[in-house]
């Protein structure tokens, strides 16, 4: 400091106090006899939340949705075939080049589904870490001891079973791609491009309902699921949304290729029957699997739809049986009598499988971005609870308006649809166990509401994503300018 600095009132006095040591510190109190006086503590680290000459610690927020995020992540997993080396699955010699492309795009990790260990009936591993995950609890992340929260399953549900899907459903957002050849290259074309030339309209969503009215649960789910979700879509001034209401005209495989082609929607609803037959036939059952059923129970032509209308990054719910495959053994076996019972055992009798539409919108020209549907049926015990009749459906609005409108990924999208497996499965074990102790008449109620908690359970588990979980549809800015939650390479 020099002389003339010694009177700039900018800058402290030679003798003026320190800042904290040796500081007399007064405060505008009075005891009676004084205003009391001190200094500041030795030591100040254990009353402040900062820590002197070091960064906070707090945790730095970050969008869960985000798999681009290191918090977050997004992996493949894929089956471990028998007699390779650990270098060769390192190098991912068993999969696609389609596959490893995706996978060297992304800068992504590889998990090996393996059945029949020491202390699991299944593992997943990281070859290239050296990483096996508790699954269900892993920590959650792209680091190297980490389970990302996306994760995109490659390969037939008989090569990683659906039950993999249906137990990671609660806790990852998971997808599957079953495609081979050139429909797999188109998918994995379309996905690295982010669908850049879709020409898909966020505004124009489409809702297909089938309502036989006589009855039956077509009613039922034209009521729980179809006008919920048109009735949020219809409430927002920007979207104009179709709905084919079967209650006011029959809902044919014709009106709904006609409003696909017409309109071109980004987001595709449907609810109806998904064919299950002939029993006796299952080679013509396993070609026609959970194909939707019109009015005049005629069935969706994938073939015949794709010529008329080309899904271009659209994504598609269906609420209709076996819409997304079927398993083997059913989940309900012991659980369900009947001609239920009997079709079941029948259907899981194909094997586990994905259905024909969905295979065939993803490895279209211009592929689906995303299928959401049913592995085996839902019921309509699942879909309102029958002692008072409340709907249980609200998620599935929640999922695909409150947040795909929004341009969160399909599968964050879908977790208020999971959110309640945990819950479910918690009570259905209380229950069970209030049985176990219960005798008489006095048994029915825990022994009802084991069965109903268990199928409830399951029916949420196996609502699958059939595509990768990461995709978006990305919604335009709002009319007041506000940017959508997504952006470009985050969809």
């Amino acid at each position: 400091m020099t002389a003339d600095d010694a009177t700039d009132p900018t800058l402290p006095a030679r003798d003026a106090p320190a800042l904290v040591e040796g500081y007399t510190l007064v405060a505008d109190a009075w005891t009676g006899a004084g205003e009391p006086a001190g200094e500041f503590a030795r030591d100040l680290r254990p009353t402040t939340d900062l820590v002197l000459g070091e960064r906070t610690m707090r945790p730095t927020p970050y969008d869960a949705w985000d798999w681009r995020s290191p918090k977050v992540g997004w992996a493949l997993v894929a089956r471990e075939p028998e007699g390779l080396s650990r270098q060769e699955l390192v190098e991912l010699v068993d999969l696609p080049g389609d596959v490893r492309r995706l996978v060297e795009a992304r800068g992504g990790r590889v998990f090996r589904y393996r059945p029949g260990t020491t202390h699991a009936d299944w593992t997943l591993t990281d070859y290239t870490n050296g990483m096996q995950p508790f699954t269900p609890a892993a920590p959650a992340g792209a680091g190297a001891d980490q389970l990302p929260m996306f994760l995109l399953i490659y390969g037939a549900p008989a090569l990683v079973p659906w039950r993999i899907q249906f137990i990671l459903n609660p806790v990852r957002y998971v997808g599957r791609l079953d495609l081979e050849g050139a429909a797999l290259t188109r998918y994995v074309d379309a996905l690295l491009g982010e669908w850049k030339d879709s020409a898909a309209r966020w505004s124009s969503p489409v809702v297909w309902a089938v309502d036989h009215q006589v009855g039956e649960i077509t009613t039922l789910m034209r009521d729980v699921v179809a006008q919920p979700i048109h009735d949020a879509f219809a409430g927002d001034h920007e979207l104009r949304p179709t709905f084919l209401d079967g209650r006011s005209a029959p809902a044919t495989i014709a009106t709904l290729t006609a409003a696909l082609a017409e309109h071109r929607p980004a987001l595709v609803v449907s609810s109806s029957h998904g064919q299950t037959g002939p029993l006796g036939d299952l080679e013509a059952m396993r070609a026609d699997l959970g194909k939707p059923v019109d009015h005049h129970h005629a069935l969706l032509d994938p073939a015949a739809l794709l010529e008329a209308w080309q899904p271009d990054g659209a994504v598609w719910f269906a609420q209709a049986c076996c819409s997304a495959g079927a398993d083997s053994p059913t989940a309900y076996e012991g659980l369900v009598a009947g001609d239920l019972a009997a079709t079941l055992r029948r259907v899981a009798e194909l094997g586990a499988l994905c259905a024909p539409l969905p295979r065939a919108l993803l490895g279209a020209d211009k592929p689906l971005r995303a299928f959401v549907g049913h592995v085996e049926p839902t019921f309509n015990w699942t879909l309102e609870f029958p002692p008072n009749r409340a709907q249980l459906t609200d998620s599935l609005r929640r999922s695909l308006y409150e947040r795909l409108f929004a341009g969160l990924p399909v599968g964050y999208s879908m977790e208020p649809h999971y959110d309640p497996i945990g819950s479910l499965l918690q009570a259905y074990r209380n229950a069970e166990k209030e049985y176990q102790v219960t005798f008489g008449d006095a048994a029915r109620v825990p022994l009802e509401t084991t069965l109903y908690n268990r199928i409830t359970a399951h029916d949420r588990a196996s609502t699958v994503i059939l595509g990768d979980p990461t995709v978006a549809i990305p919604p335009p800015p709002a009319r007041d300018g506000t940017a959508p939650l997504t952006t470009t390479g985050r969809s």
